[in-house]
């Protein structure tokens, strides 16, 4: 079976108000999108796993091994209820399995299943396989300097 080829996101229009504006923001937002795009080409199109929201409750259980729900509302500073909503859908897609604890059974203990560690294991695959596509032909010395301007962006950007 011949692999479809991956219909990417065009980016949005120029804006007269926009032109004398640094570009450096608006590309980093498409390349964003672009990388995107990419790792999640192939993946499932249905379902909870294609809410970014899920993805990161996966990628903290695949680091924890195991959390509570309220760990992991903690951690992704999700609502304890959009938490508990995403973790039902999950749970009832095979991604998790929720058990109470045995010293507290009001306490969830969220863990991956075969099926949620196998999904992680593919999409961290393609992380890898798109970063790399990303960066082929910097050399170490450009990709440090890249990173030390993303870096001073970020700072700039956070709250504080």
């Amino acid at each position: 079976m011949k692999k479809q080829s991956l219909v990417l996101p065009s980016p949005p229009p120029e804006r007269e108000e926009l032109r004398d504006l640094p570009q450096a923001p608006r590309l980093l937002m498409n390349v964003s999108r672009l990388l995107r795009y990419r790792v999640r080409d192939g993946e499932a199109r249905e379902g909870v796993m294609d809410q970014q929201a899920a993805r990161l409750l996966m990628a903290h259980l695949a680091v924890l091994g195991e959390a509570s729900q309220l760990t992991l509302a903690e951690k992704t500073h999700f609502s304890t209820p959009t938490v508990s909503i995403l973790l039902r859908k999950m749970e009832k897609e095979g991604y998790v399995t929720r058990v109470p604890r045995t010293d507290d059974r009001r306490v969830m203990q969220v863990s991956l299943t075969e099926k949620g560690l196998a999904f992680d294991r593919e999409h961290v695959g393609r992380i890898m396989e798109n970063d790399r596509r990303a960066m082929a032909g910097f050399t170490p010395e450009e990709e440090a300097t890249l990173v030390a301007l993303l870096l001073r962006m970020y700072e700039n950007l956070k709250e504080k």
